[in-house]
């Protein structure tokens, strides 16, 4: 109790003073705060409306974390101070994670469709730094908030079919046959059934021939642009064309077809040393082949914030690139490596570890900034 306040027995309180100077009541004072007590268990009590009730009471003091108080009025007409419930934090990690989780499960809100469906190449020529992971939670991401979407597994490896879990095993209608064959695209896309408005385009082991074999076709460079402008791209929101860890034909042919180059770079030292050659690339296919070709996104991902050098790279490229590359960036995650291996991506697998949140991040950014080369957020 504070100096001045009223007990609920109706005693007066003595002051702190002279409680000291009584030494006798150290001892009693159990007893006096055991009869309070009862007291109190019996007594009724309503709150006072207007600002007293709103209003915080008096605290204990600074440093003492109780939260904010309520007045109220005992049956003798006595103030008595009650202690408020503290307000729950929404922005919170498990917050955020259940909400995701929810998005995951159901229809997030709607984002921004493009007014024309948008074609993008993942490209990077070195390995690992996550050009299929990109593909497939992008894609899943934007799928989830109301947009269609088609991945274009370019890849001999078929890691972005199975990690959207489309069959691809040696046999299966593939792009393969779209480019040597000249089959219709739409005769090779599946559904993804985990997520709805995504479809996936698979690759199986014989593309892995295909560069050879597209050597003595006409246009070869050309055979993905031509069956993408036959097919009908008017149901779709955006293409996402999922290259291999090279600068070879089937590079090309994706560069080639699409008028966006979306580039993932590895927040370590060996990202950057490639980056010039595909860079160097990029400018010839622009030159020669597509001269609507250009970087739009570039996106760092395994970034590790313990490291000094993820930092360093990660300054490096943003002073380089500027607007181009995304705010977002994308964490080391057990979560998303292990996504892939249940035929998911996750997106789905997960939506609340930090790799599907900053994928989410990441991809309704692209959502709302324009289509523009750095082009800012609407």
């Amino acid at each position: 109790m504070r100096e001045g306040e009223t007990d609920m027995t109706g005693n007066l309180v003595q002051p702190r003073t002279e409680r000291e100077v009584h030494g006798t009541g150290a001892r009693s004072a159990g007893g006096v705060a055991a009869a309070a007590g009862e007291a109190v268990s019996q007594r009724s009590f309503r709150a006072v409306s207007g600002p007293a009730a709103s209003g915080p009471g008096p605290g204990p003091g600074p440093g003492h974390g109780h939260g904010p108080k309520h007045r109220g009025r005992g049956e003798d007409g006595a103030d008595v101070v009650l202690p408020a419930a503290r307000e729950a934090v929404a922005d919170t990690p498990i917050a955020r994670a259940a909400e995701a989780a929810l998005v995951a499960r159901a229809a997030g809100p709607v984002w921004p469709r493009p007014q024309a469906c948008r074609i993008i190449t993942i490209a990077n020529q070195k390995g690992g730094v996550g050009k299929t992971t990109t593909a497939v939670n992008l894609a899943a991401s934007l799928a989830q908030h109301g947009n269609r979407v088609l991945v274009v597994d370019l890849d001999p490896q078929g890691n972005a079919s199975t990690a959207l879990d489309v069959d691809h095993h040696t046999g299966i209608p593939s792009v393969y046959n779209v480019l040597v064959d000249d089959q219709p695209l739409a005769a090779v896309i599946h559904p993804v059934g985990a997520v709805p408005l995504l479809s996936c385009a698979p690759a199986t082991i014989d593309l892995a021939g295909a560069e050879i074999e597209l050597v003595p076709l006409v246009a070869r460079e050309s055979r993905l642009s031509r069956a993408l402008g036959r097919y009908d791209v008017s149901g779709l929101d955006y293409i996402f064309i999922d290259c291999p860890p090279s600068l070879g034909l089937l590079t090309v042919n994706a560069l080639v077809a699409a008028p966006e180059v979306l580039i993932p770079i590895q927040c370590e030292y060996y990202a950057l040393e490639g980056l010039e050659q595909l860079l160097r690339t990029v400018n010839l296919v622009k030159s020669h082949l597509n001269p609507a070709l250009a970087v739009s996104t570039i996106l760092l991902t395994m970034y590790d914030g313990r490291t000094r050098l993820a930092t360093q790279v990660a300054d490096e490229v943003r002073k380089h690139f500027g607007g181009t590359v995304l705010r977002s960036v994308i964490p080391r995650s057990v979560r998303v490596s292990e996504a892939p291996s249940y035929g998911q991506s996750v997106m789905t697998y997960d939506p609340g570890s930090s790799g599907a949140v900053a994928y989410l991040e990441a991809a309704k950014e692209m959502a709302y900034r324009g289509h523009r080369p750095g082009g800012d957020s609407a």
